[in-house]
């Protein structure tokens, strides 16, 4: 089986460029850290570049290659083209990834599984009424990797919705999604595989010198992680089945991490899935990925966690 490592320049800073010019792009190393654990499962291997302007330049370049299979897609576009041309590709498919954070809440919430009461709003002069109570947290919509995340997005009164608001829908050009801030611990849960999935440990995230995870505090790598988070059974056990539910709803696929926040009183509020979540498993060219840490607080090597992620987009297709 020959393997397709898709990667695109600046995958995961494109919407923090537009408001900031303290990014760095790590996608092609990213991807070749990929490209590395998938030869040493024996695969034969090929780096992809997705030329979004271009996809039929992508399409020759697969076609020429004989993929059977891509890694590493990591956008509404990319999954569509790969779905459009019934290309086989490791991840989630459209019926999730084409759905926003919103949509995603909805459903979770349908469910009966727990996330914080939100609104969605379009410019700072679109807010509607509501009955959230404040704090709040505002985040794009569509956002990825803490993409427009500062500690201004906690909000404390009408003032500073609006402001965050502007940020959001005029300089990301993105609606806003505004959700009642949980005050607790930031932990996320890493899901592997797709029939019998398997829970990672759970990883905790806590700050240095901010409120919340921003893109520089993430990006840079200068969060404070512990995984396995210090809990008690009872409760990791609570955790692990509410993500492996959120997971089974939303119809994840291969691999994914479910973000939360445990609430004081025990509850764990669902925020969002990453479905392009950073594999990564160390630091240096590129930011660390949390399901890395959580692969090795495992005892998972890179070529077993990146074999099992394989195996479940292989069992789904062959």
């Amino acid at each position: 089986m020959k393997v397709g490592v898709f990667w695109r320049k600046f995958r995961n800073v494109e919407y923090q460029k537009r408001i900031s010019d303290n990014v760095f792009d790590d996608a092609y190393e990213e991807a070749y850290h990929h490209y590395t654990f998938i030869k040493e499962n024996g695969y034969d291997a090929v780096m992809i570049e997705w030329i979004k302007d271009n996809p039929k330049e992508t399409l020759k370049r697969i076609e020429e290659e004989k993929v059977d299979l891509v890694f590493n897609a990591s956008s509404l576009e990319e999954v569509a083209f790969l779905t459009a041309f019934n290309i086989p590709f490791v991840g989630s498919g459209l019926d999730l990834v084409s759905l926003d954070k919103a949509a995603r809440k909805k459903i979770v919430a349908y469910h009966d599984l727990p996330t914080p009461k939100f609104f969605i709003s379009s410019s700072p002069d679109d807010i509607p009424s509501h009955n959230l109570k404040y704090p709040l947290f505002v985040k794009p919509l569509r956002g990825r990797n803490s993409s427009g995340i500062s500690d201004e997005n906690i909000v404390e009164n009408e003032e500073g919705l609006k402001k965050v608001i502007a940020k959001i829908t005029e300089k990301i050009g993105q609606p806003a999604l505004v959700e009642e801030y949980i005050k607790g611990r930031e932990i996320t849960v890493g899901i592997i595989g797709y029939e019998n999935p398997t829970v990672l440990p759970i990883l905790e995230i806590s700050y240095s010198g901010v409120k919340t995870n921003t893109f520089e505090h993430k990006m840079f790598d200068k969060e404070k992680i512990t995984c396995p988070a210090p809990l008690p059974p009872e409760l990791e056990q609570k955790i692990k089945s509410t993500a492996l539910s959120i997971y089974r709803v939303l119809n994840a696929k291969d691999y994914g991490r479910i973000d939360m926040i445990l609430s004081e009183d025990g509850i764990p509020y669902f925020l969002e899935i990453n479905t392009f979540a950073g594999l990564t498993m160390s630091s240096g060219k590129t930011h660390h990925g949390y399901m890395g840490y959580m692969a090795k607080a495992s005892g998972l090597s890179g070529r077993e966690f990146f074999g099992a992620i394989i195996e479940s987009a292989k069992k789904r297709y062959y």
